[in-house]
């Protein structure tokens, strides 16, 4: 007899746990929850719909033209682009709704048998259809095609082609403008103000293709800030993922001016509220101050920024005097041995004491010059 409701408690605890002490394999399951979560907002909701699958007389379902044609143009085959209504022959009911189902889920469903034999046997070609991670790819594609795009949004001297369901669920922003009462949802073209061409291309990326880059150039503070604008859902966490692999480089040892993309990312995280990055570069920077202090990026960074890391190496100086000062008093060994004698050349805890000073020292001059 097993208590699956216990095992059920189990695993979730054990998912929690591990998410919380692995900050990369929470963001991408945040980036799963949003795909599930966008393609939800499409089937239920139904807004921006344009076209209706019939089974019959009784069963309609609303879809989207420009997301079919991404995931299934064989449904559209033989229709006109704006036959408002599709009937479909020889399909059960249940069958085509877990079909659309099954091209709009990021999950890998398990479809019952009959239903994939019916929808392989009447739509041919569909039987090799990409499930969940194909969504992104597919709808990333459409947006290149521009293929049914029914809205355009300007950006300074460019115009981009776009779908009102895709901005809709992606964003909230665009979701107010175009569904609610706003002057804007009358019109074919919407201009944006505030951000440039190239961040909305990237923006427009992740909407359609939940993915993110920043290609070199790139204002990453003013890509969030858009992001935040727009109501986008997940992409500062996605920003932080990309900072950590580009930028950051996941905190190698200071090897090929890895020194210089941390120091940079010192400062994005501290613009854009990324506290948990910020504090690990911070972190880094303290351990390796002796190569990351004399880069031009170092001197660069605003002041507080410098004072952050001054504090951050003088504490873990002083953490380490008080563990080497421990250590001899634990094993009963002299303590003149820290002070005195013929070792000092050679014991860890003076040197680390001398250094310690010589931070305070510097702290105390810097101090002293901003008065």
């Amino acid at each position: 007899h097993i208590n699956t409701h216990k095992i059920a408690r189990g695993a979730e605890q054990f998912v929690c746990l591990f998410l919380k002490s692995n900050r990369t394999a929470a963001l991408f399951f945040n980036i799963i929850l949003m795909k599930i979560s966008f393609s939800n907002r499409l089937l239920q909701e139904e807004q921006e719909t344009d076209v209706t699958l019939c089974v019959g007389t009784a069963f309609r379902l609303k879809a989207h033209r420009a997301v079919l044609l991404a995931r299934a143009p064989h449904l559209l085959q033989g229709t006109e682009a704006t036959t408002p209504v599709i009937h479909l022959q020889g399909i059960e009911p249940a069958a085509l709704k877990d079909f659309i189902q099954y091209i709009m889920s990021q999950r890998n469903m398990l479809w019952p048998c009959y239903s994939f034999c019916l929808i392989s046997v009447c739509l041919s070609g569909l039987e090799h259809l990409g499930p969940a991670l194909g969504l992104g790819a597919d709808l990333l594609a459409l947006y290149q095609r521009a293929d049914m795009s029914d809205i355009s949004i300007q950006v300074a001297d460019r115009v981009f082609s776009a779908h009102r369901a895709i901005l809709c669920a992606r964003s909230e922003y665009f979701r107010a403008m175009l569904c609610g009462s706003w002057m804007e949802s009358l019109c074919q073209c919407i201009t944006l103000q505030g951000l440039g061409p190239d961040e909305m291309e990237i923006l427009l990326h992740f909407m359609y293709g939940a993915i993110l880059d920043f290609p070199p150039g790139t204002n990453v503070s003013q890509v969030v800030l858009a992001a935040d604008m727009l109501g986008l859902e997940g992409l500062k966490d996605v920003a932080e993922m990309v900072l950590t692999r580009d930028y950051c480089r996941f905190f190698p040892k200071p090897i090929d001016g890895v020194q210089r993309s941390i120091l940079e990312c010192l400062a994005i995280t501290h613009s854009i509220g990324l506290q948990d990055l910020y504090c690990s570069c911070v972190r880094w920077v303290a351990e390796h101050f002796v190569k990351c202090w004399s880069e031009r990026n170092f001197a660069l960074l605003p002041p507080e920024l410098q004072r952050d890391c001054l504090n951050n190496v003088t504490k873990n100086m002083v953490c380490n005097t008080q563990t080497h000062i421990c250590f001899l008093l634990w094993w009963g060994l002299p303590f003149d041995i820290f002070l005195v004698g013929n070792s000092i050349d050679n014991n860890p805890c003076f040197l680390s004491f001398l250094t310690v000073l010589l931070l305070l020292s510097v702290s105390y001059y810097n101090k002293t010059l901003m008065r």
